[in-house]
């Protein structure tokens, strides 16, 4: 008898890897390739990504990304995804023929999902197993519980009721040759109440061929049931697997533990390592020839790959589609980003209170008894949210933390005397870690170059500087603030609990580009780049190394935190108009943060901080939409002036800065137009005119 497996679930959307509620809402994770890469990463049994794409059309929205696919088809996406992928790999999604079943194993699938294409012709699982044979044809199931305890088979994305008993329907499939049944619960997709264990039994009672069944996992405990308890062949889910730091690894430890004969935990894949390893000749060649056209103005060769998806905004904020943050819009217009806050709007004080318990027992599971190292590890900044950090930890839970700081050169000054400051107002230890400045000074050059970003040293540095000290001191617990992409954007629902992860490191904060990327390059050494060097997975999985937000847990409003932490610690805001926000209290840890990294923000895609913090505002109830785009005309196209002290520190002329930020512009958003670059905005003149 085989062995239990722990399936990994993709949802691949337009291009995207998505997480799923009710087969109804979808927020963007990120890049199918750096996601499969990881689970190569880890040995995982086994992978199942399926396209559920309104249309065959497939971008990855922003063109910055160190790892993309050529290409706009789910077969394009699936021939890059099955390159770095070292386990079985089964693909579904708009399945109607025997063409496109052979295709998709052609293409690098070892099996292939059938759903609605076999409801409407059950005949058509009969041909597929004739001709490919039984092991490749799995059938999926998605199956809705009624109030009245009946379960039904849906088709067409969980949308069309067929009248079909779950039970019947699996038998059937079997009998036609089906080889394995997959089986999603749609009542409990994303819901993370555990595996409806009811329709699991029914259906692993009804046939003799392997069950897999997904939907409902919220916690590592809940996958052992699905096989004990609902007698599947093999446990599946999603959503979970994006949340946590080592997630699959820990979810197979929960499932040997609990008695079931998996295949044991094995870290670092001999096939593929964490570290991305880069084709450095490919990378000079491609540099190059950003060179060249930066010298040469020859943007249009920039970017050869067809253009489809028009800009949408959101109808609730001001928010484009195509983003720097992971963007989805739902049926009516609205962006996730506007639907998170909703969420959150309406959570009443006993779930607040209830999530602090949830903090309370999570702190003092990691609080040390003997004095032997610090409760916990504070990622800071000393910008206003590091202050609220600070304060919750230490004042309202009484921890003994250790403040950790990435020191990335670019402080403004109320910004610097803000974070020296915070060891004196917490009476805490404070660690600052500052790289050398002449190796920055070559990150911020290189990184500008390579991928329109001259802060990939600090997006790095801040993600690893903490948890490389929390495992040098064995602290198995570091505090961020609120998750980014959660509160701007909408990436994960209110109730998921993401937590920092290698992997979201990797693809969001580094779009890809590893410290490694830059050994060798302009004279760096990989000594010179330790302090970018993240902890192994095997130190991590040692001491279970966690980051959790306090935004998960405590009620966050940023505006509301800057008034507390001024008239309790003194903190300073900025004294300084901002040339591209309004805001006084945000990134002086960074005077290039607001400004002219942002303004590359504008370059690239079209806005900037001033949109980011309108929406924020906006959601918020402190801001109409119209007075928020009276601002974002005002500000984010504005050329702010620490350029100068930018070019200076880099080495570069602001010639030499336009032509090369240039070439990063995205074409979806930007034209030339009589000598200008020119693009359309939904709520003033047809066109704007920049530079």
């Amino acid at each position: 008898m085989s062995r239990p497996r722990l399936i990994p679930i993709l949802l691949l959307k337009h291009g995207v890897i998505v997480r799923s509620q009710l087969f109804k809402v979808h927020q963007v994770i990120g890049n199918p390739m750096s996601t499969v890469e990881r689970y190569s990463n880890w040995n995982v049994d086994e992978l199942i990504l399926l396209d559920i794409s309104a249309d065959d059309f497939h971008d990855l929205r922003r063109d910055d990304l160190q790892q993309r696919y050529q290409g706009t088809r789910a077969l394009d996406v699936l021939r890059e995804v099955a390159r770095v992928c070292f386990m079985p790999l089964t693909f579904g999604g708009r399945v109607r023929t025997l063409d496109d079943f052979s295709l998709r194993l052609a293409a690098g699938a070892d099996k292939v999902v059938i759903n609605t294409a076999a409801v409407d012709d059950p005949g058509f699982i009969e041909a597929a197993s004739r001709r490919f044979g039984a092991q490749c044809v799995v059938v999926s199931i998605d199956a809705k519980r009624h109030a009245d305890g009946r379960y039904e088979v849906y088709a067409g994305d969980g949308k069309r009721p067929t009248g079909m008993s779950p039970e019947q329907w699996a038998q059937q499939a079997e009998e036609l040759g089906a080889g394995e049944i997959f089986l999603n619960s749609i009542d409990r997709d994303g819901s993370a109440l555990g595996y409806d264990l009811d329709l699991v039994c029914m259906i692993a009672d009804a046939v003799t061929i392997p069950v897999v069944t997904c939907g409902g996992v919220g916690k590592y405990s809940d996958f052992a049931p699905g096989v004990v308890e609902g007698g599947a062949s093999a446990v599946a889910a999603a959503n979970i697997f994006h949340f946590y730091e080592l997630s699959y690894p820990f979810a197979k430890q929960a499932c040997l533990d609990a008695g079931i004969p998996m295949r044991p935990v094995k870290l670092d894949s001999r096939w593929q390592r964490r570290d991305p390893v880069y084709d450095k000749a490919a990378e000079d060649k491609r540099l190059e020839e950003r060179m060249r056209r930066a010298d040469e103005r020859d943007y249009v060769a920039a970017t050869p790959r067809p253009v489809k998806q028009n800009i949408r905004w959101c109808t609730r904020c001001v928010y484009p589609s195509i983003s720097a943050a992971p963007m989805e819009f739902d049926e009516h217009g609205v962006c996730m980003g506007c639907r998170m806050a909703e969420v959150k709007a309406a959570i009443p004080q006993s779930e607040w209170r209830r999530r602090r318990e949830l903090l309370r027992e999570i702190l003092e599971n990691y609080r040390c008894r003997d004095g032997s190292r610090h409760d916990v590890v504070i990622a800071v900044s000393g910008g206003k949210d590091s202050y609220y950090q600070a304060h919750v930890i230490k004042h309202e839970f009484g921890l003994n933390p250790l403040l950790v700081t990435y020191d990335g050169n670019n402080w403004t000054p109320p910004g610097w005397r803000n974070m020296i400051h915070m060891r004196e107002a917490f009476d805490v230890d404070h660690i600052v870690v500052r790289p050398s400045v002449e190796v920055l000074r070559k990150l911020n050059r290189l990184a500008f170059v390579v991928m329109g970003d001259m802060n990939w040293h600090a997006h790095v540095g801040i993600t690893t500087v903490p948890c490389r000290v929390a495992v040098q001191n064995r602290v198995p617990l570091v505090i961020w603030g609120e998750h980014g992409y959660l509160d701007l954007c909408g990436q994960f629902s209110m109730d998921d609990f993401p937590e920092m992860s290698y992997r979201d490191r990797l693809e969001h904060f580094a779009r890809g580009y590893e410290w490694n990327y830059f050994a060798g390059r302009d004279g760096l050494t990989s000594a010179d780049l330790i302090p970018w060097k993240y902890p192994g997975d095997q130190e991590i999985f040692d001491i279970d190394l966690r980051g959790i937000y306090l935004g998960n847990y405590v009620y966050w409003e940023a505006n509301e935190h800057a008034d507390m932490v001024v008239e309790k610690y003194g903190f300073e805001t900025s004294d300084v108009r901002f040339e591209r926000t309004y805001r006084r209290m945000s990134n002086l840890d960074d005077m290039h943060e607001n400004g002219i990294h942002d303004y590359l923000k504008f370059i690239k895609f079209g806005y900037g901080r001033c949109t980011d913090h309108v929406c924020k505002d906006i959601r918020a109830g402190l801001m109409t939409r119209e007075r928020g785009l009276e601002l974002v005309r005002s500000m984010d196209h504005v050329k702010s002036s620490d350029l100068k002290r930018w070019l200076d520190y880099a080495g570069m002329t602001e010639d030499e800065y336009d032509r090369i930020a240039d070439t990063f512009r995205d074409p979806r958003v930007w034209r030339v137009e009589d000598g200008a670059w020119v693009k359309d905005e939904p709520w003033s003149a047809p066109k704007e005119v920049h530079r």
